[in-house]
């Protein structure tokens, strides 16, 4: 089964600044230079092909999948700010593939009431949060709490802990190993990293290992085909693939554009003697892997 754990569902303007689009503009332009493997909404309006992901577009770039995790970050920090009632409404009209996910900023005073109502009243099943993108230190004990009652309600969290184009955001916040404080102090919370952490895939992988719940997604990856590369070597070095899951981060690629990304995950060693990244490792990373780290839905 074919499970898109990552997308997402907010556009501009309504939920994304000015200034995001322009930065989520050129980043995307950059990665379109390395590979073929890109979204491209084709508008003539140069901000709807930048992070615009509407409910139509995100329905017929998840037609080929069997079932989707889709969220939207509440990041006003950085110019996003999407709309969890609307994300609650689309996963009832489209229960039969997609799970919704809330976020919220871990800064507001009343976040943690904000997730059991998002979980309890909206009926969304996990949470989506990001340091770089909401300015907030993963290691600064006054976020705990947050943590302790997602891990109380049994819900996954899916954390962006890595680079962004976002112009304001803290990269002093961004390397996975900051996460270790909240694996330690919510050892039975289930935290995926998104897009394996990059630049820092190296500590994504050694925090992975150590923590059993910990889990990494590979996103965004495929962009960058020697990163890309590297990465999944470092995985098998440190005997984490198998904690490896699958996601598109939609729309910045499809699911079938994210595949094709992995089956070429070797082209970049062509004609060397370096070893390729087993075939038996890309197939479950997308079909396989994710039964470890959600397997309510298995």
């Amino acid at each position: 089964m074919l499970f898109d754990t990552h997308t997402n569902l907010m556009w501009h303007p309504d939920h994304l600044s000015d200034e995001f689009v322009e930065f989520a503009w050129e980043a995307k332009k950059a990665k379109m230079k390395l590979s073929a493997d890109v979204y491209f909404a084709g508008s003539d309006i140069a901000e709807q092909n930048a992070f615009d992901s509407r409910p139509d577009q995100l329905l017929a770039a998840s037609a080929g999948v069997d079932r989707a995790i889709v969220f939207g970050i509440k990041a006003p920090f950085c110019g996003i700010n999407a709309d969890q009632e609307l994300i609650a409404n689309f996963v009832r009209e489209h229960d039969d593939k997609f799970i919704g996910w809330c976020s919220v900023d871990p800064n507001d005073d009343d976040c943690v009431e904000q997730l059991e109502h998002y979980v309890d009243d909206l009926g969304l099943r996990g949470l989506k949060c990001s340091p770089i993108y909401q300015n907030w230190d993963p290691q600064d004990p006054r976020h705990l709490p947050l943590f302790r009652k997602a891990e109380h309600l049994g819900i996954p969290v899916n954390i962006h802990q890595g680079t962004s184009f976002v112009r304001p955001g803290p990269l002093k916040y961004a390397n996975p190993i900051q996460l270790e404080d909240i694996a330690i102090a919510c050892p039975d919370l289930r935290i995926v990293i998104a897009h394996m952490g990059h630049p820092w895939e190296d500590e994504c992988v050694v925090l992975i290992r150590k923590h059993p719940n910990l889990y990494s997604n590979i996103s965004a990856l495929h962009y960058r085909p020697l990163r890309h590369y590297q990465a999944f070597m470092s995985a098998i070095e440190y005997g984490v693939e198998h904690k490896l899951i699958f996601g598109s981060d939609f729309p910045s690629a499809t699911a079938e554009q994210v595949i094709a990304g992995q089956q070429k995950v070797n082209d970049i060693i062509s004609g060397t003697h370096l070893p390729p990244v087993p075939t038996e490792m890309i197939h479950n990373i997308i079909y396989e892997n994710w039964k470890q780290f959600l397997p309510e839905y298995v």
